[in-house]
């Protein structure tokens, strides 16, 4: 791997990683404050639905825009193309600003429609209830497109910490809304929370745009760079558009179940995007500029060994984290969200939730990268493509499992539906990459082997001798890491121990 690339990268993932644990913890103090004040009623189901539209829209635009934009924008900075970067970054912004007004009067006037597709299940307040929701929160996409483009440059200026910032910022409405209003208010106050966390998102990113650029109007859009971006823009959107409807069809399906199920699942999910938000995504969001970078100067054996490296790690850090969360998965629940109307029954059903979602971890985070490969190089429709069969396979998935499962169906469909679509994308990639699969296969069996003796050793001490929740998971913890360290050393894990080796060094020299 270069070494500027891995100073880029490695730079990155630690102001991301950083940024990602304030905005998890402040995500979790949103989640944990809603789960007091909501519980698993019909209140909480209308809310977590409307939500749970948000989390399809927003990641489908803003990643759709982010993957298609940021090639286009860095391929012309790293050429020294400043002024054609800026031209197109206000070509990007005028249009979309138009598009999301639009879009968000079609929110409104469909609002009905829009629930009965999503939540076929809901009847009566429910249903009604739900329908206001989605009126009141549609206004927050208008701010969610337009921090989506800020977002991109300040990416592809290898400015992270203002990219990332917005996160922990957009959960502060949430929380403020819950304690100060929603007992006056009622549920409303949370859809309106929803708004002011959009703009927020949007406004706190405005200052690291600090280069000298400055948003003009500009109508011209027959450019041929602007031309290219509407032509991959659909593809990127059905893609990314497809990954987040998996989510919310599990919801749909949901909503056929007893009350509370949608509630249980949303807490499951939100659970385990800690664990794959975390280094994860701060990884695979700080090597996409640097993958594109290696595109654009034609350094494709550079790009195999850079995913190669990246996928390895997500092995070592992915593979223990899932053992952990299906070992502790009650005390994970519990010590987060059990309190309030969040009772031990809402436990053990987020569990069985959150432990099958797990499953799908590492090939997650895997998919993610070799989608960004796919991006980097111009090409939509193979993503597109795939995120079609993944939906496909997925409702089939749920369709079998949820009869057999219930709501734990749902989760393990989800998993299954990754791990097959990973295959699928690694086959696809070949055209662009060559790995090494031989190797990286006896990395992945180590760290097998180094991840079950480090989880279930510990989770055995505690079920023979049985202590305090919060003493189980921090005592496990530090167990759990020292002796994957060990075994690490000991199976000469080199990824693992490289990675190890770099931060003494920067640890070192801070």
């Amino acid at each position: 791997m270069d070494n500027t690339i891995g100073k880029k990268v490695f730079r990155g993932t630690v102001v991301i990683t950083l940024v990602g644990i304030l905005a998890k913890f402040t995500s979790f103090i949103a989640e944990a404050i809603l789960a007091a004040y909501l519980g698993t009623t019909y209140q909480s189901d209308a809310y977590y639905m409307v939500n749970g539209v948000q989390m399809v829209i927003y990641p489908m635009i803003s990643v759709g825009i982010w993957k298609v934009f940021l090639p286009l924008y860095k391929e012309k900075i790293t050429h020294g193309l400043k002024e054609e970067a800026d031209a197109l970054t206000n070509h990007v912004i005028t249009f979309f600003s138009i598009v999301s007004f639009l879009a968000v009067g079609l929110m409104i006037l469909l609002a009905g429609p829009i629930v009965s597709v999503v939540a076929p299940g809901f009847e009566g307040e429910t249903r009604a209830l739900c329908i206001k929701l989605v009126r009141i929160s549609a206004p927050m996409y208008f701010f969610i497109i337009a921090a989506a483009i800020y977002a991109s440059i300040l990416q592809a200026n290898n400015k992270f910490l203002g990219s990332q910032i917005r996160e922990v910022a957009s959960h502060i409405p949430t929380i403020l809304a819950a304690i100060f209003f929603y007992k006056r208010f009622g549920i409303e106050a949370m859809a309106i929370a929803l708004v002011v966390g959009g703009a927020v998102r949007l406004l706190i990113e405005l200052p690291f745009v600090n280069w000298g650029y400055r948003y003009r109007p500009d109508f011209r859009f027959k450019t041929h760079e602007f031309g290219v971006l509407l032509k991959r823009l659909p593809s990127a959107l059905i893609s990314e558009g497809v990954v987040q409807l998996n989510t919310l069809i599990d919801k749909a399906m949901a909503s056929t179940l007893p009350e509370g199920t949608i509630s249980a699942l949303n807490y499951g999910h939100k659970l385990i995007n800690v664990f794959s938000g975390l280094l994860s995504t701060a990884i695979a969001t700080a090597l996409y500029p640097q993958m594109i970078e290696l595109i654009a100067l034609k350094k494709e054996d550079e790009l195999s060994s850079l995913l190669e490296k990246i996928i390895d790690i997500f092995a070592a850090l992915m593979i223990p984290v899932t053992l952990a969360c299906v070992l502790f998965r009650i005390e994970l629940v519990a010590v987060v969200f059990e309190r309030g109307s969040f009772s031990k029954a809402s436990t053990a059903v987020t569990s069985g939730v959150f432990a099958l979602y797990s499953l799908g971890l590492f090939f997650v985070a895997s998919n993610t990268i070799v989608t960004d490969l796919f991006y980097g190089y111009g090409d939509t429709k193979t993503p597109m493509l795939i995120s079609v069969a993944s939906l496909v396979i997925n409702v089939i998935l749920n369709i079998v499992l949820i009869h057999l499962w219930s709501v734990n169906g749902l989760a393990l469909a989800t998993s299954l539906s990754s791990i097959i679509t990973f295959l699928f994308r690694i086959v696809a990639a070949k055209k662009y990459v060559k790995l090494d699969w031989k190797r990286m296969t006896v990395t992945i069996v180590k760290v097998l082997l180094a991840s079950a003796v480090a989880c279930f050793l510990p989770r055995t001490i505690f079920w023979l001798y049985p202590i305090n929740k919060y003493l189980t998971l921090v005592v496990s913890g530090v167990i759990g890491i020292a002796v994957y360290l060990v075994a690490v050393k000991l199976l000469k894990i080199s990824e693992i121990n490289e990675l190890i080796d770099l931060l003494k060094r920067k640890l070192k020299r801070a």
